[in-house]
């Protein structure tokens, strides 16, 4: 047997970092998209006039098109990238323990996502929901970044 007939098995390649990030970030500000409602609808719905409101991070003044062209962006990003991660991981093109990983950290960004959204909502007086989030969105960030790390570890001993 020739050493260009010999079969090597397949390893899996290295984490794709770019796909990613591009995962984290877009999960991010998707979920911000799909969970946000214009300051005017929230000012009509609470019954307050909107230059009354009181907002616990002034929000960015985006356009009604840029914010949808950005959310609509980030959601399609999401999809894609999600898409690209399960097929590695089916092909065997990334370690298991590796999909888990991004999986354990993918709920991080949404979550953030969701904060800014309520961080940016107007209102009237204080923003409980703002404290509310940061009080379950804090230790549930800790756990899944100790879970993250801790199966990084294993999956680099594993080599």
């Amino acid at each position: 047997m020739n050493e260009t007939s010999t079969h090597t098995p397949h390893r899996p390649r290295s984490v794709p970092v770019l796909q990613t990030v591009a995962l984290l970030v877009g999960s991010a500000i998707s979920t911000w998209w799909l969970t946000y409602t214009r300051p005017e609808e929230v000012a009509a719905a609470e019954g307050f006039p909107l230059p009354e409101a009181d907002y616990a991070i002034d929000p960015l003044t985006l356009p009604a098109w840029a914010e949808t062209l950005l959310g609509v962006g980030a959601l399609l990003l999401t999809v894609a990238m999600a898409i690209l991660l399960v097929r590695a991981v089916a092909c065997g093109r990334l370690a298991p323990r590796w999909g888990l990983v991004i999986l354990l950290l993918t709920p991080i960004p949404m979550m953030g996502g969701v904060w800014w959204m309520i961080a940016t909502a107007p209102g009237i007086g204080a923003n409980i929901g703002l404290g509310l989030a940061a009080m379950t969105f804090g230790p549930a960030t800790l756990i899944l970044l100790v879970a993250a790390a801790v199966t990084a570890f294993l999956a680099l001993r594993v080599r």
